[in-house]
């Protein structure tokens, strides 16, 4: 059974995403970078709900044992016990790979780095609120690498793209690097 307290972290990352999205989104920016901004923001809060809320429905696979790090199931050994979660988890990270595209061209080790700290950053903050509000969930290694791979994956699909004659499209949606916009201060005299 879960409880409000449970969902506060999940709330606290939505309410911060939105103020967030409202500063980038408070410059003048095109149609594509805003289609961008806000498809971003509405994956964001998808994202954040598969991963940071609790869940009645137990992924882990039923023949693999899970190492328990006090209340926290947990899986050390890659590529063992996989199932179909194995293959969604690929899929639920392939957009954040082509965002990551359409916001800052990065090298492909940078690139490489960025899904394994993504992966790191989901199971780190998974194992947290499993010991603080007991979120019931598992840290698996399987998830690091496949939030990796999913990353790498969308990525690597834009930046085909953008090698073709859809580049266009995709020069469309990219996010172009704008200040926030500064408050003036009225000095009176």
């Amino acid at each position: 059974m879960t409880t409000f307290y449970q969902w506060i972290p999940y709330l606290v990352a939505l309410f911060a995403l939105m103020v967030w999205l409202g500063q980038l989104t408070s410059t003048k920016r095109t149609a594509g970078e805003m289609i961008t901004i806000v498809s971003f923001g509405m994956y964001m809060a998808v994202l954040g709900f598969l991963t940071l809320t609790p869940t009645a429905y137990n992924y882990g696979v039923p023949t693999l044992t899970p190492v328990w790090f006090g209340p926290v199931p947990m899986n050390f050994r890659a590529f063992q016990g996989m199932s179909m979660d194995f293959y969604l988890n690929i899929i639920m990270t392939v957009p954040l790979g082509v965002y990551l595209a359409l916001w800052k061209p990065l090298k492909a080790w940078k690139v490489i780095a960025a899904g394994i700290l993504l992966g790191l950053t989901i199971e780190g903050t998974q194992f947290c609120l499993d010991w603080g509000v007991h979120l019931e969930r598992w840290v698996d290694i399987n998830d690091v690498i496949t939030n990796a791979a999913g990353l790498i994956v969308g990525y690597a699909a834009v930046a085909l793209l953008y090698r073709t004659p859809f580049k266009t499209i995709v020069r469309f949606f990219k996010v172009r690097p704008r200040s926030l916009p500064s408050k003036t201060i009225n000095k009176a005299a």
